[in-house]
């Protein structure tokens, strides 16, 4: 049976206009699960997801909590957000799909020289009407804050993975891109948050995998997105996708174009979409497809 990586963006768990409780999260989940049903038939899954809302989320909790306990460091809530949406994700498989699945808590190694550190760009948490931090961006729907988001190099536990995606487990893993460790006398976590797109290539590519998909918020990759002019891709190949990379925003569609780039090689396939539409994408009806050529 082929293998088919499924990545979920931490928005499609909580919209931009909700408040992210977990009824809400719950049943986004659900939702999204279901639309795996016809392809978990065909596809051993392997899930990774993002965990931007959720982690900026904990942060404001640690932040307001620091009068009575102490506040944990962003890669330890990276951990703790690792844990709540695999925990949601594993309910969802066995309930909906019938198949067994497991959470994997993920480090990845990244380089504690890496340029993210001096400039952060990685958007998490809530939407704000106005900026009041420097580290901040305008989006769709107003501002958010941004955390250095330094690029995977390695998944520390990628030989477990296989071997439970080799015993029939639906895998839950890199989420939140992993926890962002690096080597400083020994394994050390570091405060970041690694893009789950970029930890998705690297998962997908040592697990040979047949097929990347990215679900997210919207149904196709756009030109100029978000703009009166916006246009829909149906289909394009790594030449057209490294064209149009002037489009993607950092943060939001260049990672996922990126990661499509890197992992595309002769019979194999990316598809970005938002989950109601997958179906359909599998029969290249939705979504945006990407191919080596």
């Amino acid at each position: 049976m082929k293998t088919a990586v499924v990545a979920l963006g931490g928005n499609a768990v909580i919209t931009p206009k909700e408040k992210g409780t977990i009824d809400q999260q719950i049943n986004h989940i659900n939702q999204t699960v279901s639309h795996l049903r016809n392809l978990s038939k065909k596809y051993k899954l392997v899930l990774t997801h993002g965990n931007g809302p959720q982690v900026g989320d904990l942060l404001i909790q640690q932040e307001k909590g620091k009068p009575e306990v102490p506040a944990m460091p962003l890669d330890v809530c990276d951990a703790m957000t690792q844990a709540q949406l695999g925990y949601l994700l594993q309910n969802a498989v066995q309930n909906i799909l019938k198949q067994k699945a497991v959470t994997i808590i993920t480090r990845i190694l990244i380089d504690k020289r890496d340029k993210a550190f001096k400039k952060p760009t990685k958007p998490i948490g809530p939407f704000y009407k106005e900026k009041f931090d420097k580290y901040m961006v305008k989006e769709v729907y107003g501002w958010r804050r941004v955390v250095p988001s330094p690029r995977p190099k390695k998944i520390l536990e990628i030989e477990q993975i296989k071997e439970l995606v080799k015993e029939g487990y639906i895998v839950i893993t890199c989420g939140g891109g992993g926890i962002p460790v690096v080597e400083d006398k020994g394994l050390q976590g570091i405060e970041a948050v690694i893009d789950k797109d970029y930890a998705s290539e690297i998962l997908a590519s040592e697990l040979k995998a047949d097929l990347l998909i990215f679900l997210t918020d919207i149904d196709h990759v756009y030109l100029n997105y978000g703009e009166k002019n916006q246009k829909p891709i149906k289909e394009m190949t790594v030449k057209q996708a490294k064209k149009h990379m002037k489009h993607f925003k950092q943060g939001s569609m260049k990672p996922k174009i990126e990661a499509s780039i890197k992992f595309l090689k002769k019979g194999k396939r990316v598809i970005i979409t938002e989950p109601e539409l997958l179906d359909e994408a599998l029969k290249n009806k939705a979504g945006t497809v990407i191919k080596w050529a």
